[in-house]
């Protein structure tokens, strides 16, 4: 009969917990039914074996034999035998001499390891408080040469033998020590309290049904708990809401059942790919990332130790494969720290099986005992997310690299925590803070000096559409807008040499350009200030824009003007290409009814971080609501039409038809439709001037030119002259701020909000009566 055993006495919540389950499986397996299986369900595992609870306590109590582990090489280890050890070393003493046959294995080790210590002080390796500092190495060398092969497998655990010196394993402290605790010496202590030659079987059994199934009523023992579990790492009385009868938090068979589980963490004989050929690769071991958790006053973190979890039952030599080959990969390689681990386990860069991974951050206290502390537990999964961030994530990488200034290196730290909290599974929360960290960290780059020299912009290879990814917000969206604005790209043939590539407006907005320099090649480059002489704020977003639209329609094709760009652009006029906007979100901005700061944390990383010029998201529903005239009247003007921008010189697909008010399609004839950039078109372009008139004085300058335009491309304005300037009247219910008008226009709107725009403001021929027969 087949049983499944919950061990909630080894719940995961501690690292102790988590190993002590796997030394469950790995005694049981090895020793009593080699078709033990373990899975876990959530936190708690969950053992399937023929033995019954009560027959695996009996086990462990009269049959289990031990896994030899024996430290020579430290001084506490029980070996000196200079009486400063008096503990460990009646421990050894007690199992050197005993003839129970369980311990044989043990009871060779020992010998072999006295023999070790014995040609050791032959050899003047003696020095410190046992042996010289460069010759612990040598020790360590001379136990893998004596031990018995079952003994290896803590040596392996406990130091790493380099071609220089001794590397040693987080788990297991510093060669087998944590602090001035001796790992080797405090498993016989409590092995020869529960199972050796003077143990009481009642008291063991005891002690064994609480390490394996929770019993609650043991009275545990006052004694060194080491960095495995903190929340017992204190002792008796070490936080204000323990009792004071408790007697204690050690239990011997947790502490034996753990070393048993890290030995699974034996040093993997594999190296890290690009690695120093000296360095040993540690089953999923990390160098720290200070993401994702805080540390203390006075607290140094030594590394992490990553832990997977698997749903389905799992035999020992399964899980002995899994923690040797210790896979995790990141963009095409081995992760290299805790939030290169987090983003492989987000994106199945792990093996297959594998539900889940806790991250535990071994820190160390005041240059004392070290304890691993729990940092979360992430779930795998294939999460799209990661894919946005690869590109982004490198560059930052090469950032990490650099000598940073104290507010940048705060930024980049941020950034870093954002991108651990979308790896956890945050949501689009967590990318969103993320998209505007990277503006900011970008932004603050571009204004240090010293920096720009170090590192290029950040220039993506592919747009990304985060639009798709992010928290439907009418802010986010007009950011898009703005910041996916750009022309087509030019022939190549045709571009001349001196030309830029960027015809973007990044190029307008930011502080980063691309040049193509003498040799054609085109690069990325950091420039002093953005050409629209201010970077953008919450405060400078609406002159920013403004500046940048002024910049745009009048000096674009003059590269010699001195308010002008620095390179020439083959089209002048309104931006052809980019994300549409719906028209009732640019009259919400216009109208300033959205948060400037948020647009302007939106625009920055977007701007950094590039922005697709189409997005596969749905855009908000129109509202159907009356728009404001002088919005309606401008805007078919300045909102170009990228499948017309060169029509005349290549054919397009015909759009497809579209509904809009009136239930008329939106297939008006091309001399009913304005389409200023349309070159098939007799639909005259804006003025370059009315941008500047809009900012400086308003809408009254620009009033009857733009009723004038409109009579000429053959519609009827229903409007006055009036009607438009009373929008420069402060008391009037109509009132706009005319740079406020004049960014909103920078935006592209589709071809069915353009054709309601000009149905709002006019009487188009088809609606005319009709004249034949007069």
């Amino acid at each position: 009969m087949v049983n499944e055993l919950s061990l909630r006495g080894c719940t995961a919540v501690s690292l102790g917990g988590y190993l002590q389950a796997l030394g469950v499986l790995r005694v049981v397996a090895s020793q009593a039914d080699p078709s033990a299986r373990l899975r876990w369900i959530g936190d708690v595992p969950a053992l399937t074996t023929v033995l019954t609870s009560e027959r695996i306590v009996e086990w462990l109590v009269r049959e289990y034999a031990p896994t030899p582990i024996v430290s020579p090489w430290n001084s506490g280890s029980g070996f000196a035998g200079n009486g400063k050890s008096a503990a460990a070393e009646k421990a050894v003493q007690a199992f050197r001499t005993t003839a129970e046959p369980r311990f044989a294995e043990l009871r060779a080790t020992i010998g072999a390891a006295d023999q070790v210590v014995a040609q050791a002080r032959e050899r003047g390796f003696e020095g410190g408080s046992l042996w010289a500092s460069d010759r612990k190495a040598d020790v360590v060398r001379m136990c893998r040469n004596a031990f018995p092969d079952k003994a290896l497998a803590w040596v392996d655990a406990a130091v790493v033998l380099t071609t220089g010196d001794v590397q040693f394993n987080p788990l297991t402290g510093t060669g087998g020590n944590l602090g001035r605790q001796d790992l080797s010496a405090t498993f016989l202590q409590r092995l020869a309290m529960v199972a050796g030659p003077n143990a009481a079987p009642k008291s063991s059994a005891a002690f064994a049904e609480a390490a394996l199934f929770g019993r609650e009523d043991v009275p545990y023992l006052r004694g060194t708990v080491g960095q495995f579990d903190p929340g017992r790492a204190g002792g008796v009385l070490s936080t204000p809401g323990e009792k004071h009868d408790d007697t204690g938090f050690a239990n011997p068979w947790s502490q034996i059942l753990t070393l048993e589980g890290t030995l699974l963490f034996a040093s993997a004989v594999t190296r890290r790919n690009r690695a120093s050929t000296s360095a040993g690769a540690l089953p999923f071991a990390a160098r720290t990332s200070a993401v994702g958790y805080s540390t203390a006053s006075g607290e140094g973190v030594k590394g992490e130790q990553w832990v997977p979890f698997w749903e389905r039952p799992a035999g020992l030599r399964e899980i002995e494969y899994l923690i040797g080959e210790g896979r995790v990969q990141w963009n095409g390689r081995p992760a290299r720290d805790g939030l290169e681990f987090a983003l492989a386990i987000a994106s199945l860069g792990t093996d297959r099986g594998l539900s889940a991974f806790r991250r535990f951050v071994i820190a160390s206290r005041f240059g004392k005992v070290p304890l691993a502390v729990q940092a979360g537990r992430f779930t795998v999964r294939d999460d799209p997310a990661i894919a946005r961030l690869r590109e982004p994530y490198e560059w930052l990488r090469r950032l990490h690299r650099l000598a940073l200034p104290a507010g940048v290196a705060s930024l980049a730290r941020r950034t870093d925590a954002a991108i651990c909290d979308i790896a956890a599974g945050h949501g689009a929360e967590a990318l969103r803070r993320f998209l505007i960290l990277f503006g900011q960290l970008h932004n603050a780059v571009a204004r240090s000096g010293t920096l720009r020299d170090q590192i290029p912009p950040y220039r993506p290879r592919d747009r990304v559409d985060w639009l798709m990814a992010l928290p439907d917000d009418p802010e986010l969206w007009i950011a898009a807008g703005i910041a996916s604005l750009h022309d087509p790209a030019p022939e190549r043939s045709g571009e001349a040499p001196r030309a830029a590539s960027d015809r973007s407006v990044r190029a307008l907005l930011t502080r980063v350009q691309r040049r193509t320099g003498p040799d054609r090649r085109t690069r990325t480059v950091w420039t002093d200030r953005s050409l629209t002489r201010m970077d953008l704020a919450p405060s400078t977003l609406i002159q920013a824009l403004l500046q940048a639209h002024r910049i745009r329609m009048t000096f674009a094709g003059d590269p010699d003007h001195a308010d002008g760009p620095a390179h020439p652009v083959e089209a002048d006029g309104p931006f052809p290409s980019g994300q549409p906007i719906p028209l009732d979100l640019v009259e919400d901005f216009a109208l300033d009814r959205l948060d400037n700061r948020r647009i302007t944390d939106y625009l920055n990383g977007l701007l950094a971080l590039g922005c697709l010029d189409r997005t596969h998201a749905h855009a908000p529903p129109s509202r159907g609501r009356p728009l404001h005239p002088a919005l309606a009247a401008l805007v078919p003007f300045f909102s170009g039409d990228a499948r017309s921008h060169d029509r005349a010189s290549r054919p397009q697909p015909a759009a497809p038809p579209t509904r809009s008010e009136g239930n008329r399609p939106d297939d008006a004839p091309a001399g009913h439709d304005l389409r200023p950039n349309d070159a098939t078109s007799t639909a005259p372009r804006a003025r370059p001037e009315w941008i500047s008139k809009l900012g400086a004085y308003g809408l009254g300058p620009v009033a009857s030119d733009v009723l004038l335009r409109l009579r000429l491309n053959g519609f009827l304005p229903v409007l006055r002259r009036t009607d438009l300037a009373a929008a420069d009247d402060p008391t009037s219910p109509m009132r706009i701020d005319g740079a406020r008008l004049a960014a909103a226009l920078l935006l592209r709107v589709s071809a069915a909000d353009r054709a309601r725009a000009v149905r709002a403001v006019c009487v188009v021929p088809s609606q005319l009566p009709s004249r034949q027969g007069a």
